[in-house]
């Protein structure tokens, strides 16, 4: 198994993504990472960094009716030299518009100085453009489907003309990357070197250097399908976080005696969860440094940690285990608090990672005691309204850094109590996600994952039973579904009747309204099923009445979200409606959150 450079990696093949692969999907928070890690290879001292496998395949006509380009066109004639990807298209694709946004930026910068930015377009057309036959033009080394691959073939290549559309979610997705990394770059240079100008050749050029030359991937080429798929469920079960978690346990093993190696991080990884190592690492370096350490770095710097402590191994090793425990039992929910159990089911619904480091620097400053307290539980929630802010408006978690860095700087005074650090961050959220770019962003919010629905509807159903029917009782949640209003197996013509969708909104339309939080809401089970695909009004009458022989409630008795949306919208609900509502659902969480 060889690593490959970005340039060796394209270097002799066209991957194309087969038909059956889901849309380019990276946002902003994915990509930033991606930014964040090839930056912390910037320094010339650093070595490589893994970024890891991708799975391909031969190339199957069957599977390739979607391509964006016609093989023809460019003289491509040995499908040998055109390979499937399996696994691995949303880091190629990101990988490319990164170069070819830093191409782009240098163009901007140096159109002055000609043999300079000849020099590094040379460099950075080998990852993006493949040149099969003399004469022909410069092909796309990444063969994208459909619309998402006429787009980025035109937007980004700059090499087609075919029509195309911005506004499905594949072409934003690309059109946002590919903004993302012409604003992001720019902007870590004047972090690094302010208003000196002087210095940005060699910034850009190191940059290319970086990204080719330290950038590495493994390519696992497979002759069937079946065997691919095999490959890819095994890496997607393991993780990428295990690379770095590997790392520190060939490091600790290599310290321990003989006799206690074989225990050592057994015991270790049950108590911290094997999913979550490297998530432990980088949550307790963070607080020892006030500022987040990359994955690739985090064996280095336990290294350090062992080095610089004043404690023999099995001391060393002993905190590590109490550590581990408590980091485990926030990621497992189990803590002796129930209330902040609940609290961390809904971390995990929203999938938010970069809470912990948060709570674990609240623990590892004030002491596992902390746990017990209402502050704690305080401290808490009030960073889930950070993160649900961050979420809603697609912002990268990333930039989160510098406030986190700040309040852990601060809890390191004497005499500051949790709840000052609490009150804190809830005065820094109101300029970190300023309420009406919230309500704004809210209104089009459009989660595909039902687990975050869920949560999002559960909180607003429970804030209106307490102010409108003084009900403090929480959702009971055993066979509790999320209702798609305008179903997800929608048909136009039973929906709209008379009534007409609008052009602009036919091709987005079950991304941007189906999926639109203004067009769910809370019911059980036996209702929901009931409710199937049918129109409006026979939904409404479920609604009304639910499903004969339920046992838990008519849905409109049950759900105020259901009881508001009976009177607010007696007649119909299409489009408009779905935008109607999820504004004033955005009024509402503003209050929440």
């Amino acid at each position: 198994m060889e690593f490959l450079n970005l340039p060796k990696l394209f270097a002799s093949t066209f991957y194309a993504i087969p038909d059956y692969q889901r849309d380019y999907e990276w946002t902003n928070v994915q990509n930033m990472t991606l930014l964040d890690d090839v930056f912390s290879l910037f320094d010339a001292s650093e070595g490589n960094h893994f970024f890891g496998a991708i799975v391909t395949i031969p190339y199957e006509e069957s599977n390739g009716t979607n391509k964006s380009i016609n093989f023809s066109d460019y003289n491509i004639t040995d499908i040998k030299n055109i390979k499937h990807v399996v696994d691995g298209q949303q880091r190629l694709t990101s990988f490319s518009i990164l170069a070819k946004a830093i191409c782009d930026l240098i163009e901007e910068k140096f159109k002055n100085d000609s043999s300079f930015v000849k020099a590094q377009s040379r460099k950075l057309d080998s990852i993006y453009f493949s040149i099969y036959s003399k004469g022909y033009d410069l092909a796309p080394s990444l063969i994208l489907n459909d619309n998402t691959g006429y787009c980025y073939n035109h937007e980004i290549l700059k090499i087609a003309s075919e029509e195309y559309s911005k506004k499905p979610k594949g072409a934003k997705r690309i059109l946002g990357a590919y903004n993302l990394f012409k604003t992001e770059i720019p902007l870590r240079y004047a972090e690094m070197y302010g208003e000196d100008f002087s210095k940005e050749r060699k910034f850009y050029e190191n940059l290319v250097e970086t990204l080719l030359n330290k950038v590495t991937m493994v390519e696992i080429s497979c002759d069937a399908s079946s065997n691919a798929f095999q490959v890819f469920d095994s890496l997607n079960g393991k993780g990428l976080d295990l690379t770095a978690a590997d790392r520190i346990k060939n490091i600790l093993m290599s310290w321990a005696p003989k006799e206690k190696r074989s225990q050592i991080w057994v015991n270790f990884e049950k108590k911290v969860g094997e999913g979550h190592l490297a998530g432990f690492f980088v949550s307790y370096f963070f607080y020892t440094k006030k500022k987040r350490i990359s994955k690739n770095k985090l064996p280095d710097e336990f290294k350090n940690e062992y080095n610089s402590s004043t404690k023999d191994f099995d001391d060393f090793v002993k905190q590590l285990y109490e550590y581990g425990e408590i980091y485990g039992k926030l990621r497992r929910c189990e803590t002796n608090n129930k209330n902040l159990n609940t609290v961390l089911e809904s971390i995990k619904k929203l999938n938010m990672e970069q809470v912990y480091v948060m709570l674990f620097a609240a623990i590892l400053k004030y002491g596992s005691t902390v746990i017990s307290l209402k502050e704690f539980v305080d401290y808490s929630k009030t960073l889930i309204k950070l993160v649900v802010r961050m979420q809603v408006c697609e912002k990268s978690m990333n930039r989160l850094d510098s406030h986190f860095s700040t309040w852990i700087s601060k809890m390191e005074e004497s005499e500051i109590a949790i709840k000052d650090i609490t009150s804190r961050i809830a005065n820094d959220i109101k300029q970190i996600v300023p309420d009406e770019n919230f309500k704004q962003s809210f209104a089009q919010f459009a989660p595909a994952d039902n687990k975050v629905s869920e949560y999002y509807l559960i909180q607003i159903e429970e804030f209106l039973r307490r102010t409108i029917n003084k009900d403090r009782n929480p959702v009971n949640l055993e066979g509790l579904s999320v209702e798609h209003i305008i179903p997800q197996e929608y048909s136009i013509p039973r929906w709209y009747e008379n009534d007409v969708v609008p052009p602009e909104l036919e091709e987005t339309f079950a991304e941007n309204v189906v999926e639109n939080i203004g067009n769910k809401a809370l019911i059980y089970g036996d209702d929901n099923s009931a409710a199937n695909n049918y129109n409006y009004e026979k939904k409404l009458y479920i609604y009304k009445n639910g499903k004969k022989g339920q046992t838990q409630g008519i849905p409109c008795n049950t759900f105020v979200l259901i009881k508001q949306l009976v009177e607010d919208y007696p007649e119909k609900f299409i489009h408009e409606q779905v935008s109607e509502r999820a504004k004033k659902l955005a009024e509402i969480a503003v209050q929440i959150w």
